[in-house]
This record gives structure tokens, sequence and C-alpha cells, in this order.
């Protein structure tokens, strides 16, 4: 194998600490979403002057019924 240019190992090295980089990007990610999260802070409780709205979510396995959601 013949030596490397000068311009050859100067890309080499870039192309290396881009992979270095990118595995230590994805380590960083992979470990941030490992930590739990923070606990939600308490809802407050309704006092009833306030209306409390619930959505009808349509189930795959159920016929759509378009009274039940409002349409």
């Amino acid at each position: 194998m013949y030596p490397l240019t000068p311009l050859q190992s100067l890309a080499l090295l870039f192309i290396v600490l881009a992979i270095v980089a990118c595995i230590l990007w994805i380590a960083h990610e992979i470990s941030a979403q490992a930590r739990t999260p923070a606990p939600a802070p308490p809802r407050p409780e309704t006092d009833g002057s306030k209306p409390i709205v619930h959505i009808a979510v349509h189930r795959p396995d159920e016929p759509y019924d378009h009274e039940k959601h409002g349409l």
C-alpha cells in the first residue's frame, strides 16, 4: 500500500473525528432518554366552577360514531 499524502491524512483525520463525534452524540441522546423524567406537578383540584371537557377517542375496533364524537 502506498503511503498517504498529507491531504489524504487530513481527510482521514476529519472522517475519524466525524465518526467519533456521531458516536458521542448518539450516546448522549440515549443517556438523555434513559433518564427518568421529573414528576409532573400535581393538578389543581377543580372547585366545580369550570366544566371539565372530556374528549371522546375513537378506538379502531369500534365503528365510528359521528354523534359520539360531535360531528
